[in-house]
């Protein structure tokens, strides 16, 4: 037992002989050492950034995929609605007055844009009808058909969400009987005129007049389905 001890000790003191080679063989082994502490450093960094950005993805991906869901909920929904319609769309698309629909009517008083050309060939029946001359058809504040008079709307009533009205100033000349006739024709028109002012002249019998009316349309709805980021 007493020899096994001395051994030991023996052991625990041999010195490394302080040789070139073994000096060697020790800083090779310190910048093993070190080298491969700067790479599991390297790699941490690289795998935390790593980890990081796929949180990050996963993240935005969630959002995205609970965006789709809550748009689809209202795509169902609209669809819903939509049938529960049916019926009466398809009831205001039957012909009921001179083949004409209610929907035709609807979009004659109150069409999707303002529709001036429309406009235009209306006025121009209303005046063949009443037999009075348009000399010209313009739009307050544009610059076609010669220079508009100015015109000042008081209390203005608030408009509807969505809906859009412009001016229009319609010289007319012809007899004074006929001039009324085709005030009154703008009162019959099918599509929503409001009366704003009147300019009156007198050319050798002949009424020239300048009302200016507000025209009305409404912008379509839309029912596409909307997008947003959930947080």
């Amino acid at each position: 037992m007493a020899e096994v001890i001395k051994k030991a000790e023996q052991k625990k003191s041999v010195k490394v002989p302080n040789t070139d080679t073994s000096i060697d063989d020790d800083k090779s082994t310190k910048k093993f050492v070190y080298l491969t502490i700067a790479l599991i450093i390297l790699m941490i960094i690289v795998g935390g950034a790593i980890l990081y950005w796929m949180i990050g993805r996963y993240v935005q991906q969630t959002n995205k995929n609970k965006a789709q869901d809550e748009t689809i909920s209202l795509l169902e929904t609209k669809k819903t609605n939509l049938e529960l319609l049916r019926p009466n769309y398809e009831k205001v698309l039957v012909p009921v007055k001179d083949g004409k629909s209610q929907a035709d009517l609807i979009l004659n008083a109150m069409p999707t844009s303002e529709d001036f050309r429309e406009f235009v060939a209306m006025i121009e029946n209303m005046s063949q009808k009443s037999g009075v001359k348009v000399t010209s058809l313009t739009k307050p504040g544009s610059e076609e058909g010669g220079q508009t008079p100015q015109v000042v709307v008081t209390n203005p009533r608030p408009l509807p969400p969505k809906v859009k009205s412009s001016l229009v100033t319609i010289p007319i000349e012809g007899s004074f009987d006929n001039v009324l006739n085709f005030l009154r024709e703008t009162e019959k028109s099918s599509r929503v005129m409001d009366f704003v002012s009147m300019e009156i002249d007198s050319l050798s019998g002949t009424v020239s007049v300048s009302p200016t009316f507000t025209i009305f349309w409404q912008e379509q709805a839309d029912i596409s389905p909307t997008e947003k980021e959930l947080k």
